[in-house]
């Protein structure tokens, strides 16, 4: 960001219309299109979500208005959205309940560390683990392919057991190793 004047921070116009709030726009008409039966509907609200979510993490390079604290919060973002189109599909019957409680229990799990992360830091900082972003991204095809009906049973139950194993590895990473200094 850059500082305009007595400390003054200009921000992006670009950033004031795409930002990680928009992205919760797309969750009502998503869960409209899954009480309706609307399968391809549903899938089209949350690729918008996803690209939302790709639109805002662009426009913060290209202007150069990241933070720690953005990050952080595009995580919780990413756990917000993908969590609830997880529990809609789940409460309809499109996807299976215990892959869905497990992954939203590991996620909760992942959010704590992450906390705890922080706390350890002392300061605003997200952890990075380039095998969770893949699996957090990894969950946006998860929904679609309830919402399309596509190998739904073979799909949640395979992703049960791999996130578990990246969140033991994310665990002693976040909890044990040392944390990298600020830059």
């Amino acid at each position: 960001m850059a500082a305009v004047s007595e400390g003054i921070v200009a921000v992006a116009p670009a950033k004031k219309v795409v930002s990680p709030w928009n992205r919760f726009l797309t969750l009502p008409f998503f869960f409209w299109a899954v009480q309706h039966g609307y399968h391809q509907w549903a899938t089209l609200f949350m690729l918008g979500c996803g690209l939302l979510d790709k639109a805002d993490g662009l426009v913060a390079r290209i202007f150069d208005c990241r933070s720690a604290f953005g990050e952080l919060f595009d995580a919780i973002t990413d756990a917000l959205c993908y969590g609830f189109g997880l529990v809609v599909v789940a409460a309809y019957g499109w996807a299976p309940a215990i892959p869905v409680i497990g992954v939203i229990t590991l996620g909760i799990a992942n959010t704590v560390m992450r906390g705890i992360y922080v706390k350890r830091a002392g300061r605003t900082t997200n952890y990075k683990s380039y095998a969770m972003e893949r699996l957090v991204a990894y969950t946006g095809y998860l929904i679609g392919f309830a919402t399309a009906g596509f190998e739904v049973m073979y799909f949640y139950w395979l992703f049960l057991p791999t996130m578990i194993v990246i969140l033991i590895y994310d665990t002693k990473r976040m909890l044990v190793d040392p944390i990298p200094e600020a830059s």
